[in-house]
């Protein structure tokens, strides 16, 4: 089954809002077995919306539409949808009397307009709204269905959430699984999973960056629930074998939790030592409830002398090697970590650009420091802006945290 999923407005197409709603429908989609082939951002036009149905009604069996059900004069979605299946538009008497009730208990007047949030289209199947106003709506023609929704995704993401939950659009068995990745790239993990040549048909795996890790993502569909079962633990069961201690969850769990997780599980204090990232370690740490019982100390060193006068980095290791060098790296890993007495001390160093200091724009180093016997310093080159640069850096750094702990704590 393949879907296409259009979202309506101006304010998409100009860059007003961010269109986090295709994002949020297209998981929601492939979770469910269904394929996206299509995902476009229309102008309030109803001649475009209707130009643009003919087409992906050619081209998919599931059409989800969100936004343009609202009650000003460019909310024009419905009327779209109904001159192209040339059905007539009438209002839910039963949702008329709520929302007179509602804008009575609030002692307000209800305009006119405001009955164009509770209209549907003949034939439709009613999506309620328990978070807004704006009716959704679904309608089945020439084995095809398309599915309204309002834009704003406090209401839009709750009912497709609502109406899926116990809705199968396939005769197939679905059995989806995702794998978290760290201390591994994309690519790598790409390249490792196509040399692995699964030669079952019945199940697709693809992988998703997520900055601070990678999903693996198992789609399973058979009409057999027992030959799928079996099919998908297979996969599962090489994936393991294939990238062992790089997966730290099956739950999409976030990195920072999952790191104050282990540290607190093991009474472990960390202190940072951050240069090219400005704090940006420490507070994805803090970000995280529970961070106070491990979170020890954060530096941010961003000049030599706050190096050498803050942690200590000796004037020679910076003279001879550089600020951005792994020997700097992890004289300030080392430092924050005695200087503070935690477990584990963390360093960043490195050119965010996008001017050149002492070394090229993107190289970066880090450290994780535990003892002169254990830690870990890592050599990174990263493209992009200076904001990019630093978010890798973040990224990477958390990943290889994560990693480091699993490798040698109790989870």
């Amino acid at each position: 089954m393949k879907a296409s999923i259009l979202t309506i407005g101006k304010e998409i197409l100009i860059g007003s809002i961010t269109n986090t709603n295709s994002k949020y429908i297209s998981e929601k989609l492939t979770d469910m077995g269904i394929e996206v082939n299509r995902q476009v951002s229309i102008d309030d036009d109803l001649d475009e919306i209707v130009k643009e149905l003919n087409y992906s009604t050619n081209n998919s069996d599931l059409i989800i539409i969100s936004g343009g059900l609202g009650p000003t004069n460019d909310d024009i979605t419905r009327d779209a949808v109904a001159k192209f299946l040339n059905r007539n538009i009438y209002i839910d008497e039963s949702e008329k009397e709520k929302m007179e009730n509602r804008f009575t208990r609030l002692g307000r007047t209800m305009t006119p307009n405001n009955l164009k949030q509770i209209m549907l289209i003949e034939g439709s199947e009613k999506i309620e709204n328990k978070w807004g106003v704006a009716l959704g709506e679904s309608i089945k023609f020439d084995n095809k269905r398309i599915i309204l929704l309002p834009g704003p995704p406090s209401e839009m993401e709750p009912m497709i959430d609502y109406y899926f939950a116990n809705k199968s659009f396939t005769n197939e068995n679905i059995m989806v699984k995702s794998l978290d990745i760290i201390g591994l790239g994309e690519s790598l993990i790409e390249d490792k999973i196509r040399k692995m040549s699964f030669d079952d048909k019945s199940v697709s795996v693809n992988t998703f960056a997520h900055g601070t890790y990678t999903e693996v993502k198992i789609i399973g569909k058979n009409t057999k629930k027992d030959e799928l079962q079996f099919s998908v633990e297979k996969v599962l069961k090489s994936l393991y074998a294939e990238f062992e201690t790089h997966i730290y969850s099956e739950n999409n769990d976030d990195v920072a939790k999952e790191i104050v997780r282990i540290l607190n599980k093991n009474n472990l204090k960390i202190s940072f030592a951050e240069s090219i990232t400005g704090g940006m370690v420490s507070a994805a740490i803090t970000d995280i409830s529970g961070a106070s019982s491990v979170m020890e100390t954060s530096f941010v060193t961003y000049s030599n002398n706050s190096k050498n006068k803050n942690l200590g980095v000796s004037k020679n290791i910076l003279d001879k090697f550089g600020a951005i060098s792994e020997n700097t790296a992890y004289e300030m890993a080392r430092k924050i970590k005695e200087k503070t007495n935690a477990n584990i001390g963390v360093s960043t160093t490195g050119e965010a650009g996008p001017n050149s200091s002492e070394t090229e724009v993107g190289n970066v180093f880090t450290c994780i420091y535990f003892s002169d016997k254990k830690y870990y310093t890592k050599h990174y080159f990263f493209s992009g802006d200076r904001n990019k640069i630093r978010r890798s850096t973040v990224n990477r750094v958390l990943s290889q945290i994560l990693y480091v702990l699993r490798k040698n704590f109790k989870e």
